[in-house]
């Protein structure tokens, strides 16, 4: 293994550690006594639910867990809404810290001239590299952070997920007016036809035009 991609490899697992880290200390205990008690209060619901989202790059948020419990209590089109909303928040706050704080780690970890070309060869394909990620837990706060600590502009990163938050929050919100068993095939499966789509499509994004 070159010491470039050892270094890489070593930043990525920073970041999702970064990520990972507030789970661990505080556990997400809190989520669901803090949701219940504004479950009579459709407006208060939908506010705490997009804080919630709106954190999930610095707090222990199970954001899919969150989408779901909004939409069954609050409907479907209020999982919708409040889940896109604070998934973008999300990705905004996450690719903030990306650029101001984790990026001036990311010389240490990695040399300008592989930071340079990894960032080219992640710009080529981040709209479906960010998207296929958006479902899958730490990996959606560990690439948008990373991604924006690498160089790309936050304003991409945000117009680039918008289309796939609203798609996650439709996904979960839809399933919640199901069984328990639906939403977990359909967190599965989720993550499975992200996985094939980012394996067919990434490619063909990452070719050069002729």
């Amino acid at each position: 293994m070159k010491p470039s991609t050892l270094r890489t490899i070593l930043f990525v697992l920073f970041v999702m550690t970064l990520v990972i880290l507030p789970f661990v200390l505080l556990g997400e205990e809190y989520v669901m006594p803090l949701l219940q008690s504004r479950e009579q209060q459709t407006g208060a619901l939908i506010l705490v639910a997009v804080a919630l989202l709106a954190c999930d790059s610095v707090a222990p948020v199970p954001a899919t867990v969150v989408i779901m419990y909004l939409a069954a209590k609050a409907g479907w089109l209020a999982g919708i809404v409040g889940g896109t909303l604070g998934m973008c928040l999300g990705v905004f706050a996450a690719a903030w810290i990306g650029r101001t704080a984790v990026g001036r780690l990311a010389p240490k970890f990695i040399p300008d001239a592989e930071l340079q070309r990894l960032r080219a060869a992640l710009q080529s394909r981040l709209g479906i590299t960010l998207a296929c990620l958006r479902s899958v837990p730490v990996l959606a706060e560990t690439s948008v952070i990373a991604a924006a600590a690498m160089g790309i502009p936050v304003r991409r990163i945000f117009l680039v997920t918008i289309l796939p938050n609203f798609l996650v929050a439709t996904i979960y919100s839809v399933a919640a007016d199901d069984s328990a068993t639906t939403a977990a095939v359909t967190f599965l499966v989720t993550m499975v036809v992200s996985y094939v789509i980012w394996r067919v499509f990434g490619r063909a994004e990452s070719k050069p035009a002729r």
